[in-house]
């Protein structure tokens, strides 16, 4: 507004009062009708209710002003009106603004302190707006048109009436309250908008007060209330209109630009972020997808935006699975697994897929996000992968048959041989070269068996099953000395001591005690098996009097070092049976006897649930 518009318009008051009047209060009502219009265009994207609010009651403002300028005295559109009528309209469209100045700043102030910025202005709610708005000035016009209980607000001769003062005053008060109301959300309004509602509230408040003491409607005092009017209404056309109709909703809400500023940033993220990414709402419609995910399936946003996943579908999966997903996800937790999914062009790939819920501030489920990484590469290298090893493994398992095959035909030939050298000479150094032959080729044998019971073990993982203890330690005892009468074998354990195992653990315990009797330096070895339960594992214990055991072999079987350091059959026997309790869950422990001897102690879980724990701290423990 310009300095020279102005002083036209001055030119005009002080020449037609009518003409002057005329122009401000239609520049007044173009401006109120124009932020209704701003308003209602951009309802969709405002959640916060003062522009609503503000914006809906302006269109019944510029009514009741229409009306008012329509009434002025000497427009002749109500001749025998007189000044009280258009008094009386001018009253009741400035408490009509200054309440819902007021009520959008109450109704604003408590959204914004409860962060509750999730209003959804639907039909149904913007017309409950509406009608409440028309009932209130429907009840004001009537009381003015058809039964005149409206109070008197000027008569002639004598200027205003005390109702028509007191009442300003009360507007004035209106505006004011609404303003602090206004300041205290100031952080929510766009700075520019802000400042100018907050000037145009200030002069609305001056103008009333001008208008608490004039005479003449057609005085100067009248004529100042309708300047500051016209500033009033210019702020509002600066901050709402103008701006509004470039981008109403910067102009309007400073929150709404704010959350279009990270959804922008997020979409940015979202599409460097190297994943796929889909969010639906809580039924599974499909709000939005990524580039990544429309480079991944073949289907554009406005494709896929309004549909479902199922429009990946590709007939992998049976509704079994589809139903333990969505169990999953509706119970508030996340799901993941991988999937065999369909592009556009019909091409089947895989991925590995991430869904977590996002949950409202009160903890409810409104929707999920979906996070994909495809692996149809992957995966098609690990099936090659897998069926080479699987192909690798039965060449090997033969080859360990036929190996195993020809040493012990070899080795038969050989203990055979030397057994026949010795019945035919009388040479006690030949025949101690030939009972040393027949030693290490049954040394050799044993090692054989070692060895196919090593990759039964590696290769054909056993079932649990539920072992008694005293059972199988006494049936390991009774095998052994009968193999070696002359070994002195102590049994110390507790009767009834069972456990769930796999039954390989027969062979680690039978291990660890013919390893003990063949390796004694005395003619009568003395081997003690003794067992406990103590914290849900049993602790096995061999306890011999033979020499120790050499450190590279407890290094060996401790994992330490490399299996190519077991150069002897007592290796082997430790090796077996320290994987037999590993494969179990369990874990093998050296110890010195006193005073001379090895003390060898197989920690197994007593049970599944147990030894489930201790493969999972196995499997950190090597991760970590």
């Amino acid at each position: 507004m310009s300095v020279s518009g102005l002083a036209a318009l001055y030119l005009v008051q002080r020449r037609n009062f009518l003409l002057f009047h005329g122009v401000v209060e239609i520049f007044s009502i173009l401006v109120a009708f124009g932020v209704f219009i701003v308003t209602w265009n951009a309802r969709e994207e405002l959640e916060h209710p003062f522009v609503v609010v503000l914006g809906i009651s302006y269109l019944f403002v510029g009514g009741i002003d229409l009306l008012h300028t329509l009434a002025y005295k000497g427009m002749g559109v109500f001749p025998n009106a007189g000044a009280n009528l258009p008094t009386q309209l001018w009253l009741l469209g400035r408490s009509l603004e200054g309440a819902s100045v007021l009520g959008a700043g109450a109704a604003g102030l408590i959204v914004s302190e409860r962060d509750l910025l999730d209003i959804e202005w639907n039909d149904r709610s913007l017309g409950t707006l509406v009608t409440g708005f028309a009932v209130v000035v429907a009840l004001g016009l009537g009381s003015i048109f058809v039964v005149d209980w409206f109070p008197r607000a000027y008569v002639p001769g004598s200027g205003l009436t005390r109702f028509k003062v007191v009442s300003e005053y009360l507007i004035v008060g209106l505006f004011a309250a609404g303003l602090v109301l206004v300041a205290r959300q100031r952080e929510t309004f766009d700075e520019r908008v802000f400042r100018l509602l907050a000037a145009s509230l200030l002069l609305t408040m001056l103008s009333e007060l001008a208008f608490t003491f004039y005479v003449d409607v057609y005085g100067f005092s009248n004529a100042a209330g309708h300047f500051l009017k016209l500033g009033s209404f210019y702020l509002i056309y600066l901050g709402v209109v103008k701006t509004g109709i470039k981008d109403p909703q910067r102009a309007l809400y400073r929150a709404l630009a704010h959350r279009e500023a990270e959804a922008r940033k997020f979409k940015k993220a979202a599409d460097y972020s190297g994943h796929s990414i889909l969010i639906t709402d809580r039924d599974g419609t499909i709000q939005y997808v990524n580039t990544a995910w429309e480079d991944m399936t073949g289907y554009d946003a406005s494709e896929a935006i309004g549909r479902t996943p199922r429009l990946l579908k590709s007939g992998e999966h049976d509704d079994a699975f589809y139903d333990e997903l969505w169990a999953t996800i509706l119970a508030g937790d996340i799901w993941e697994g991988e999937l065999v999914n369909e592009r556009k062009n019909g091409e089947r790939f895989v991925i590995h897929q991430t869904i977590a819920p996002l949950l409202t501030e009160t903890g409810e489920i409104d929707g999920f996000v979906a996070i994909h990484d495809e692996i149809t590469e992957r995966k098609a290298y690990e099936e090659r992968l897998e069926s080479d090893l699987h192909t690798s493994v039965e060449q090997l398992q033969v080859l360990a048959r036929v190996l195993r095959h020809n040493i012990r035909n070899e080795m038969n030939v050989v203990s055979g041989t030397a057994e026949a050298v010795r019945t035919k000479t009388d040479d006690t150094e030949i025949e101690a070269m030939t009972t040393r032959i027949e030693q290490a080729s049954e040394r050799l044998l044993t090692q054989a068996d070692k060895q196919r019971a090593i990759v039964q073990l590696l290769l054909e993982p056993s079932s649990e099953v539920t072992l008694q203890l005293d059972e199988v330690v006494g049936g390991v005892v009774g095998r052994l000395t009968a193999k070696y009468p002359h070994a002195a074998v102590t049994v110390d354990v507790p009767a009834e001591l069972e456990l769930t195992t796999i039954p390989e653990l027969r062979q680690a315990i039978t291990e660890l005690v013919e390893n003990a009797i063949v390796h004694a330096e005395r003619a009568t070895p003395a081997v003690t098996i003794s067992a406990q339960s103590r914290d849900e594992v049993v602790e096995i214990s061999v306890t011999d009097d033979s020499p120790e055991i050499p450190a590279v072999e407890r290094q060996v079987i401790a994992e330490e070092t490399e299996i190519d350091a077991l150069l002897h059959s007592s290796g082997m026997g430790l090796w077996l049976a320290s994987r037999t309790v590993r494969q179990a869950g369990g874990t093998i422990r050296f110890e010195d006897a006193d005073p001379r001897g090895n003390v060898v102690t197989l920690v197994v879980p007593q049970g599944r649930t147990e030894r489930a724990t201790a493969e999972a701290t196995q499997t950190r423990s090597s991760l970590d």
